[in-house]
C-alpha cells in the first residue's frame, strides 16, 4: 500500500468514517510520524491492547542519547533539555543530535555491526561509513558502493573491505550479502530446498551465488574475473550451471561477450552490478531489511524476528507498519537520518516500560511497552567516561579519537552480548579490580567525584550524583535512604566514591529503559 493510501486510512481513523466529500481539505501532507502513529494505534486497537503511557521526558532524552550517540547526556545537555519549555523540545533535540558530527561518528559503528556482523571493527570500513553519514549518503548509495564501487579515491576505496574480507569463500560472501542487505538467510538451501522455508529453493541460493562467483582480487583490490559459473547438483541429479537469479525469482541473462571492469574502476559489465540493479528495481528487499534492522536496534526486536528471516512464513508482527516504513524509506531516497528520526519520535519509542495498572502485559511483538535493553559494551564504557568526566565530550575529531582509544583498552573485557544480558564473572572482576577502571575514578578538576565533594551537604551530593548518572532527580525515598547511609559512614570522602561506584554498577545505569 502506498503512502497516499495510508494517509487516506488515517483520515478515516481521525475523522470517524465520514463520507469522502465531508473530509476537510489538507493544505499540506500529514507529517510522516502522524501516519506512523496512526498505524500503530490502529494495530493496538485491533489487538485490544492498552499501550503503556509515555515515559518521562528525561527518560526519553536519555534513551535517544544512548541510541543515537552511544552515551548518556552530559550535565549541561540535561540542563539545556530540562529548561527548554517548547512543546516539541524532544523533536528538536533529536534533529540537533542527528545533525551533529557525533551522530556520524557513533552510528557508523551501528551500521558496521549491521553490515559486517562478526567481522565488524575494521577501521578503514568504519572511516568510510563515518564519512558516508557525514555526507548524508542514502542507504542505497552505501549498498552500491560496498558492492560495486567506484573505489577510485581514498574516501570510497575502504568500501571494498566488505568484499575483500570474503573473497576466499563465495558461500560466505553470498550468505553475508543476503543477510546484511536483504534480511534473508538462504544458507540452508545450499544442498537442497530449504527444509523449513517454502520461499527458498536451491535455485535461489545458487542464483545469488552466480552474481558473486566471479568476484576476486587480493592485496587491497577487488576485481571480477572474466569467467566462472555457479554450479550445483540437485539431489539425485546431474551438475548444472545456475543462471543469475535474484530473490524475487527474476533471472538475468548475461551478454554473449561482456566487457570486464578494470581493477577498482566502475564496472562496464559486472555480475555484481547486475545484482545491485536487480535489488534497486525491486526495492522491497533492500528497504525492508534496513528498516527492520534499525527497528530492532532502537526497540530491541525487529518487526520481523529474527531480522535475517524475512519470508512469507515469518510475517511482520505489525504488517502495516513494516510495509509502510519500507515504502516510505525507499520513496524518500533511503534517507537514514529521516528514518531514524521517524522511529525515534514515534509513540512506540516514547513508551514507558510498565503496562497500565490492571492491564495484562502485551507481547513484545506489539511494541506497546518499552523494552528493557542492556547497554552494549561501547555504550556502557563511553557512558561511564562521560558521567564521571568531561562535559565537553567529542566536540572535536581529536576528542573523538582519544575517547575511542580509551574504549579500545576497556571494551574487550566486557561481554559483547546485547540481546540478552548476563554479566560474566570476568566482567565483574574487571570492573571491580582493574587499574584501567580505577583510573576513571581519579578525581580531577572537572570529575564528578571532585564536584560532589565540593558540595556542602549529603543531600545535595545525592541529588547531583543521581542527576548526573541517571539523568533524573532522585525520589524522596532514594534521597532519604542515601543521605542516611552517607551520614553513617566515618570517611565521608570514601563514602562518596562508594556511592558513585554503586550507582554506575546499578541496573538503572547499565540498561537503556
Amino acid at each position: 500500500m502506498t503512502a497516499k493510501s495510508w494517509a487516506l486510512l488515517l483520515g478515516l481513523l481521525v475523522f470517524g468514517g465520514q463520507k469522502a466529500a465531508a473530509f476537510p481539505r489538507l493544505s499540506r501532507p500529514l507529517p510522516a510520524v502522524v501516519l506512523l502513529n496512526g498505524l500503530l494505534e490502529s494495530h493496538w486497537q485491533e489487538q485490544h491492547i492498552n499501550p503503556a503511557k509515555q515515559a518521562s521526558n528525561e527518560a526519553i532524552f536519555r534513551r535517544a542519547m544512548l541510541d543515537l550517540l552511544g552515551r548518556v547526556p552530559t550535565p549541561s545537555e540535561q540542563e539545556a533539555f530540562a529548561t527548554n519549555s517548547s512543546p516539541d523540545r524532544f523533536e528538536k533535540a533529536v534533529q540537533q543530535i542527528l545533525s551533529g558530527r557525533e551522530f556520524s561518528w557513533y552510528f557508523a559503528t551501528v551500521l558496521d555491526d549491521m553490515i559486517q556482523g562478526s567481522a565488524a571493527g575494521n577501521e578503514r570500513f568504519l572511516g568510510y561509513l563515518r564519512e558516508s553519514l557525514r555526507e548524508h549518503k542514502g542507504w542505497d548509495t552505501i549498498f552500491r558502493e560496498v558492492l560495486i564501487g567506484p573505489w577510485d579515491n581514498e574516501a570510497r576505496k575502504p568500501a571494498s573491505v566488505f568484499l575483500e574480507s570474503r573473497l576466499k569463500d563465495v558461500d560466505l560472501l553470498t550468505t553475508d550479502v543476503t543477510r546484511s542487505f536483504f534480511g534473508v538467510d538462504i544458507s540452508c538451501a545450499r544442498c537442497h530446498n530449504h527444509p523449513l522455508v517454502q520461499d527458498w529453493k536451491q535455485d535461489h541460493y545458487y542464483g545469488m551465488v552466480a552474481f558473486l562467483v566471479r568476484t576476486g582480487g587480493g592485496k587491497g583490490s577487488v576485481t571480477e574475473k572474466p569467467e566462472g559459473e555457479a554450479k550445483f547438483t540437485r539431489k539425485h541429479g546431474k551438475e548444472q550451471v545456475a543462471p543469475m537469479m535474484f530473490l524475487t525469482g527474476q533471472k538475468i541473462e548475461e551478454p554473449a561477450k561482456p566487457k570486464l571492469p578494470a581493477p577498482n574502476k566502475p564496472p562496464v559489465y559486472s555480475r555484481r552490478a547486475e545484482l545491485v540493479k536487480s535489488a534497486m528495481q525491486d526495492k522491497r528487499f533492500l528497504s525492508q531489511a534496513f528498516v527492520n534492522r534499525c527497528w530492532e536496534y532502537l526497540f530491541g526486536r525487529g518487526l520481523v524476528d529474527p531480522v535475517d528471516q524475512i519470508h512469507s512464513g515469518n510475517p511482520a508482527s505489525i504488517p502495516a507498519v513494516f510495509d509502510w516504513l519500507a515504502d516510505d524509506f525507499a520513496e524518500h531516497g533511503y534517507d537514514i537520518r529521516r528514518l531514524i528520526a521517524l522511529m525515534v519520535t514515534s509513540r512506540a519509542y516514547r513508551m514507558d516500560g510498565t503496562s497500565p495498572p490492571g492491564a495484562s502485559a502485551p507481547g513484545p511483538e506489539h511494541f506497546a511497552v518499552s523494552r528493557l535493553r542492556p547497554l552494549t559494551p561501547r555504550q556502557y564504557v563511553t557512558s561511564v567516561i562521560i558521567a564521571l568526566g568531561d562535559d565537553q565530550y567529542r566536540s572535536t575529531p581529536e576528542q573523538q579519537a582519544a575517547i575511542d582509544k580509551r574504549l579500545t583498552e576497556l571494551m574487550p573485557r566486557f561481554d559483547p552480548r546485547t540481546r540478552e544480558f548476563q554479566s560474566s564473572s570476568r566482567e565483574a572482576l574487571f570492573v571491580s579490580n582493574s587499574d584501567a577502571m580505577a583510573k576513571l575514578f581519579d578525581a580531577k578538576e572537572n570529575h564528578l567525584l571532585a564536584r560532589l565533594k565540593q558540595l556542602p551537604d549529603h543531600r545535595q551530593r545525592v541529588q547531583a550524583a543521581i542527576m548526573a548518572l541517571f539523568g533524573r532527580a532522585p525520589t524522596q525515598a532514594e534521597t532519604d535512604h542515601l543521605v542516611k547511609w552517607l551520614t553513617a559512614q566515618t570517611d565521608s570522602k570514601a563514602a562518596v566514591d562508594d556511592l558513585v561506584w554503586a550507582l554506575i554498577a546499578s541496573a538503572e545505569f547499565r540498561f537503556n529503559h
